[in-house]
């Protein structure tokens, strides 16, 4: 019988608690997935981060899964934002390699911190706009103007290549692109962002372990451990689906995805005025 460290077994945990309560959000938890290898189970920084897109992709397939089945998945205009994402993806990553070799990390967390915080700004004015009865009725797909659609793909270039260059799964902005321009709810907006996940985040895997050349390194890392959590992680992510979708109305499920925003700019200040959080 394997035996584990509590280390791992706490890591574990935490991993599975992020999977079940961001998956209805549209969210695939690599804000989280990161610090959890970093600072519980002490890895180095590039196993840790492509270790966190792996189970951003579990999250992504199971909340997937659960929207799909749910009829929260529009197809029809996910479509549009595939190939924009993996070009983005794929750009994003060399940047971020040559920014961290030549310039620092620095420059990355100031990035995703100010990313953070538009995201935060623009979801507090959907919130404000529909509780005082303001707020724009959702646009069909069929009725989305062509002008809005390019918008929408040039949008998700630049989600892309925030994945590729800050190791997220982009969920956050894709949400946010999702209830902006179309004034989607929750589950629609989240369900059409996975969507665009299952196929970003495998683009983002590739483009980091050919850039930083790091397969072999990764897979002496990985534990047997990690292989099973995998699955557990594409379980967890499809029960929290599945819940929010038949229990939680779904403008409650704004609230926690804000939370999770400003917890995830909190950490980055954090690190940027040099203070750590542990």
């Amino acid at each position: 019988m394997m035996e584990m460290e509590p280390a791992t077994i706490i890591a574990i945990l935490l991993i599975l608690c992020t999977a079940f309560f961001f998956a209805p959000l549209g969210l695939g938890g690599g804000v989280l997935f990161v610090p959890i290898f970093l600072y519980v189970l002490e890895w180095e920084m590039r196993p840790s981060l492509i270790s966190s897109l792996i189970l951003v992709l579990m999250v992504s397939v199971g909340s997937r899964t659960a929207h799909s089945k749910g009829g929260y998945a529009v197809m029809e205009i996910g479509k549009f934002a595939i190939a924009p994402a993996i070009i983005g993806a794929v750009g994003g990553a060399i940047i971020g390699a040559y920014l961290i070799e030549y310039v620092g990390d620095f420059t990355i967390k100031i990035a995703s911190a100010s990313l953070l915080l538009w995201v935060i700004v623009r979801t507090v004015k959907q919130l404000a706009g529909e509780s005082n009865g303001s707020g724009a009725e959702a646009i069909e797909p069929r009725e989305i103007e062509p002008e809005v659609i390019t918008r929408y793909r040039i949008l998700c270039l630049g989600g892309g290549a925030a994945s590729g260059l800050l190791g997220i799964g982009g969920g956050m902005l894709f949400v946010t692109f999702h209830r902006s321009l179309f004034t989607w709810k929750v589950h629609y907006a989240a369900g059409t962002s996975y969507v665009i996940e299952t196929w970003l985040v495998p683009a983002s895997i590739l483009s980091h372990l050919v850039i930083d050349n790091s397969g072999k390194e990764l897979w002496s890392a990985v534990e047997p451990w990690m292989l099973f959590t995998m699955l557990l992680v594409f379980a967890s992510a499809w029960i929290g689906a599945r819940t929010a979708i038949k229990a939680i109305p779904q403008q409650f499920l704004a609230y926690p995805f804000l939370l999770a925003l400003m917890v995830t700019l909190t950490r980055y200040c954090l690190d940027i005025i040099g203070v750590s959080p542990v």
